[in-house]
């Protein structure tokens, strides 16, 4: 009562395991079992049929020889012959001389009527067999090996000798060949041809179980191929699927940026137009604190108009980026103008930046505008990650990691609290920030600058405790 439900538990974890397998891993086992069946299949009946083959041409090259001496040793007369024991010796002499071959043991000899006429047992002499079916089919004409003699009544003298060779029935015909004149029951030892047989075996098993192991390991070859191919193909499905998506809420991104900067660019145009009016007015006026305190408030209102055209631009960028136009550019120097250009920042976040430039790298094409963007958004996404007194280090080298060409290598490494695994990806997507007034643009638009310009950017663990982010753009000519 416990066997069964524990027999079902068993099926039902191994049915859901090979619900759950691969492709590769069903054929493997199917496969396995099919071309298994198939050798065995194939081993059996070409064993079967080689050895019946070569056990049948042994049994008529053992008719044929004992013919050839019956002939040499035996006249017509001496089946006929009333008086046995005349014509006795010429049995004799032909056992002894049957005797030089190995394999022969003894002989008996039949009459037509299936009454033995001789044998070295002279018990046996003038008896009839009639209940030995091979007997009765080497009285028709036909040559008949038996195996199972140690049992038969006409062995019952000589079982030991019986049991240990097998029984080769020849019609003997006159000179003319119609006239059957009697029937030689040889026995002949099996060794050498149970020795053959098992050597057939052997050949035909080793090459069944190679054919199938070569047929085996060649559709699993083809079929691992064809699954690898399937897999590429559906991470490329997948991630055609995911440009598409990108692609649409670029678009509709996009719309949005344009209906916003149509609809609130020319107000804003006007306002900061109208506090640059305002503060030249208070600047012709006398230089009361009044004025001073209303300058500076009208200060604020052109900057934080510059602020939010600024964002629009960026977001009419990432939906929309500008064509690569590439140009000779000196990445170095490049990197060194936007530190300079940065430098306000990174005084207001008390952050120190350090260059470690490669003096030995070449000038490359790409657009130098594009990877200034990119540079200015990942430097300023460092220091704002850095706490106060840390470091941001911009390092550039030659490298190889593309494996198809020299490549550009530009690293940027803070010093702040790192970017969890799990927000590695996310933060390449559009608006995901974890900054209380961050947009979630600055990241995805810089990677999306490199990626036009053949490059890409990663996330790594920095030397310490921050992020490195990595540009690699192809080197080019």
């Amino acid at each position: 009562m416990i066997t069964k439900p524990l027999m079902k538990l068993r099926n039902t974890r191994l049915g859901s395991l090979y619900a759950n397998a691969s492709l590769t891993t069903r054929f493997a086992i199917h496969s396995l079992v099919c071309i298994g069946i198939m050798t065995a299949a194939l081993w059996f009946i070409v064993a079967n049929y080689l050895a019946d083959q070569i056990v049948e041409r042994e049994w008529q090259t053992t008719a044929q020889i004992v013919r050839a001496d019956v002939r040499k040793f035996l006249e017509e007369y001496d089946f006929k012959a009333q008086d046995r024991k005349s014509v006795g010796h010429k049995f004799v002499a032909l056992l002894n001389h049957m005797r030089l071959s190995p394999d022969i043991v003894r002989f008996k000899v039949y009459n037509p009527q299936g009454v033995v006429i001789w044998s070295d047992d002279k018990r046996l002499v003038g008896k009839s067999f009639t209940d030995n079916p091979q007997l009765q089919k080497a009285l028709q004409g036909k040559v008949v090996a038996d195996m199972s003699s140690l049992r038969k009544q006409e062995n019952i003298f000589e079982q030991q000798s019986a049991s240990e060779a097998v029984e080769v029935y020849i019609p003997i015909y006159s000179e003319n060949g119609r006239d059957l004149l009697g029937v030689f029951e040889t026995y002949r030892r099996p060794d050498s041809i149970f020795h053959t047989v098992r050597e057939a075996r052997a050949v035909v098993l080793l090459g069944a179980v190679g054919g199938g192991l070569l047929l085996y390991a060649s559709l699993f070859a083809i079929v691992r191929r064809a699954a690898r191919k399937i897999d590429e193909q559906q991470v490329n499905l997948l991630r055609m699927q995911s440009e598409l998506i990108v692609s649409q809420r670029m678009a509709a991104v996009g719309e949005m940026a344009a209906a916003v900067a149509h609809g609130i660019g020319n107000p804003l145009s006007s306002i900061r137009a109208a506090a640059q009016v305002a503060m030249l007015d208070a600047a012709a006026s006398d230089s009361s604190n009044k004025n001073e305190k209303m300058k500076k408030n009208l200060q604020g209102i052109v900057q934080q108009v510059d602020r939010m055209q600024k964002r629009m631009q960026g977001l009419l960028n990432f939906a929309k980026p500008l064509e690569p136009h590439p140009v000779t550019v000196e990445v170095n120097s490049l990197v060194r103008d936007v530190v300079e250009t940065l430098r306000p920042r990174f005084a207001d976040a008390r952050v120190a930046s350090k260059l470690d430039l490669d003096a030995s790298l070449p000038s490359m094409k790409t657009d130098a505008n594009h990877l200034e963007q990119a540079l200015l958004a990942l430097i300023t996404n460092a220091v704002e990650a850095s706490p106060q007194g840390a470091i941001v280090t911009v390092r550039t080298k030659l490298s190889n990691i593309s494996g198809d060409g020299k490549t550009v290598q530009v690293s940027i490494e803070d010093s702040g609290g790192g970017i969890p695994t799990a927000n590695r990806v996310s933060v390449f997507e559009p608006f995901f920030t974890t900054k209380p007034q961050g947009t979630g643009i600055g990241l995805p638009l810089a990677k999306k600058f490199v990626e036009r310009n053949g490059g890409t950017i990663a996330i790594s663990d920095g030397s310490g405790v921050g992020t490195k982010i990595d540009i690699i753009l192809p080197l080019g000519t």
